[in-house]
């Protein structure tokens, strides 16, 4: 056997197993990715609200963004360690503040008014995507994997999908020469 068709069989051998070992991954971030392009449509996140035009220089401080969010009563929001992110949205002039209990609430930049307190799973979603929910050891060893098996199912796949082409172009073309 030639050392092309044992490659060709590798190959196979490796993408079938690699493929089916990791598809489970896969899945998990291709569902997770999904939900969050669709989560304003699915429910799942809280619709951007718009804020008063004005600029940057006019918006709320910082300390006071933050006294404001954590003032609103929500559930399980005792202190700035439940904040797990806040994103100023210069487009709409907003403030939303992201809680590690999917609570979010949303603040107009100029004015400091609150807009929305409505629960937001994006975060939640954010952080099962990104793997930062499961920890470090899970970022940066599975998904890691993970991408890296992507690349070898890719290669593995043009390899397979290639390889017999090249192989009946060269039968032909071989036929050819033998007619000749």
């Amino acid at each position: 056997m030639s050392k092309s068709v044992k490659l060709y069989q590798l190959s196979r051998k490796v993408h079938k197993w690699s493929g089916l070992i990791l598809s489970v991954f896969f899945m998990f971030i291709a569902v997770t990715g999904l939900l969050l392009v669709y989560m304003i449509p699915l429910g799942v996140a809280d619709e951007l609200r718009v804020g008063k035009e004005a600029s940057p220089s006019q918006s709320v401080p910082m300390d006071r963004v933050v006294s404001i969010a954590a003032s609103q009563g929500l559930p399980n929001v005792n202190s700035v360690e439940d904040i797990f992110r806040i994103e100023y949205r210069p487009s709409a002039n907003v403030y939303q503040v992201r809680f590690n209990n999917s609570q979010s609430v949303q603040i107009d930049a100029s004015t400091g008014n609150v807009l929305s307190t409505n629960p937001d799973y994006s975060t939640f979603l954010i952080t099962l995507h990104d793997g930062y929910f499961f920890g470090n050891w899970y970022r940066y060893t599975f998904l890691t994997i993970t991408g890296l098996s992507l690349i070898l199912l890719s290669f593995s796949g043009y390899y397979m999908f290639g390889f017999p082409l090249y192989k009946r172009r060269m039968a032909k073309k071989k036929a050819r020469d033998l007619e000749v």
